[in-house]
């Protein structure tokens, strides 16, 4: 499998578990559909745990360059935002989610964990090199 082809993969499965997460927040917000009245509330919760999921595919996958951790946030997002179009689509919500500024926040935080998480990494290697001296 070529790694363009894992990275796709993976980004199928951060969305799964993304949908996951968004829909038990919905249920724990009392909604069990794709209500326009709390979209925004929801999906602005759902942008915390979709960071941690991301976050973690980067950590399970070892992004370690800037090049793997854009590649991979563009990919993810990507995946993310026909997911929740489909959705959307499907629960004839699709204006309310795009104009939702939550949405954003959601995209935005798939899109940056891959990058938050190659920060962290770098920061922790310079400090073993430098302490390994």
């Amino acid at each position: 499998m070529k790694k363009w082809e894992r990275d796709v993969l993976i980004g199928w499965i951060v969305v799964l578990l993304v949908l996951v997460a968004h829909y038990l927040i919905t249920v724990s917000l009392g909604n069990t559909y794709f209500a326009e009245s709390t979209l925004n509330r929801m999906l602005w919760f759902s942008s915390f745990p979709a960071f941690l999921v991301a976050f973690l595919a980067a950590l399970f996958q070892k992004t370690n360059t800037l090049t793997l951790a854009v590649r991979r946030g563009v990919i993810w997002t990507a995946e993310l935002l026909v997911a929740f179009a489909v959705v959307a689509w499907f629960f004839r919500a699709f204006n309310a989610l795009f104009e939702s500024p939550g949405a954003y926040w959601l995209f935005g935080a798939v899109l940056l964990a891959p990058l938050v998480y190659l920060l962290e990494f770098r920061r922790q290697n310079r400090g073993t090199k430098a302490g390994a001296h």
